[in-house]
């Protein structure tokens, strides 16, 4: 055989090599791992959703960011978060699903826009339920709020829908001027 074929053997035999071990050393239950069920009942994750407050400084340094159950809904628990005590109260919910006895999924639904042809409006979907979702996940595994984990949420929604978003612009921007000449005449 020559060098090329007796490398790529090699490079197959570790790739496979490497795929069994990870299934035999993490079983079954790895490749079924769903991040967003928790360890409590239905009604555990709901009390401590409800019970839970999270407090951030603002980046600008100008007061706080507010994050708390607002009660039980009928979905689950609905939260609610002030970026400053000035600033218009945003609305989610936890939904939270018993999948076992003693295990929920709990994600967050902070709604939609109806214009999902916009990527404007994909995005602005996209950013309103990180927050949320990190308060969720440091409220259900007992662990501080992870201000990283939000910011690389926010950035790949931005990345996501940014070719969209430029296309959007650019035609608002063009609109914009045929209208601006038109009035001029």
């Amino acid at each position: 055989m020559d060098l090329k074929r007796i490398f790529a053997l090699a490079g197959i035999l570790v790739v496979f090599g490497l795929v069994g071990l990870g299934a035999w050393n993490f079983g079954r239950e790895a490749w079924n791992f769903d991040p967003t069920v928790y360890p409590y009942s239905k009604e555990q994750a709901q009390a401590m959703l409800v019970d839970a407050k999270t407090t951030l400084p603002r980046r600008d340094g100008d007061g706080k960011i507010d994050i708390w159950g607002a009660g039980r809904s009928a979905k689950g628990v609905k939260l609610n978060m002030k970026y400053a005590s000035w600033a218009p109260l945003l609305e989610c919910e936890a939904i939270v699903t018993a999948v076992a006895p003693k295990e929920s999924r709990v994600v967050a639904d902070c709604g939609k826009s109806g214009n999902s042809d916009s990527a404007m409006s994909r995005t602005q979907d996209s950013l309103r339920s990180p927050m949320f979702e990190e308060h969720i996940v440091a409220t259900l595994k007992k662990r501080p709020f992870n201000r990283q984990t939000v910011d690389m949420k926010e950035v790949g929604a931005v990345f996501k829908n940014l070719g969209g978003m430029q296309r959007e612009a650019l035609q608002m921007s063009v609109d914009e001027a045929r209208r601006a000449a038109e009035h001029s005449r």
